[in-house]
């Protein structure tokens, strides 16, 4: 009997848990996928911290997507989100990038706008959006 009740809590607790990432099967990406995705918001040195010390899913690998990588969620024929399918947490919000501006590298970096998918860069000490990644080549 217990053993069917450890079984069977297992089974709902599968269920009803929430999934906290997403793998791109295009890129090969991990994607983080949780709550805090719409929740949390911080300048680029505070999201460059926030993703390296991220554990989620067991991982400790987590990082700040290049400009690259984040445009491979991006989906042009979507907008406010331009995300593609299949993301839980689909903000519209502007995301860093872990790209800095080449004219001013200590200053500025790239973000990219997931309401219509477009990238423009800002100084770091601007408070954006944040969606860590693993996974791929660094």
């Amino acid at each position: 009997m217990r053993r069917v009740m450890a079984l069977w809590t297992v089974t709902i607790l599968t269920l009803w848990a929430q999934p906290t990432s997403k793998l791109d099967e295009k890129s090969g990406l991990v994607w983080q996928d949780n709550a805090d995705v719409g929740e949390i918001s911080k300048s680029y040195d505070e999201a460059k911290a926030y993703c390296d010390d991220l554990v989620l899913d067991g991982f400790d690998d987590w990082r700040l997507p290049s400009i690259y990588e984040l445009f491979t969620i991006v989906d042009l024929s979507r907008d406010r989100p331009a995300l593609e399918a299949g993301f839980e947490v689909r903000s519209d919000d502007w995301f860093w990038t872990a790209t800095p501006f080449a004219d001013a590298p200590q200053k500025e970096a790239w973000y990219i706008s997931m309401r219509y998918g477009e990238a423009e860069h800002s100084r770091k000490d601007r408070v954006l959006a944040v969606r860590c990644v693993r996974g791929g080549k660094q």
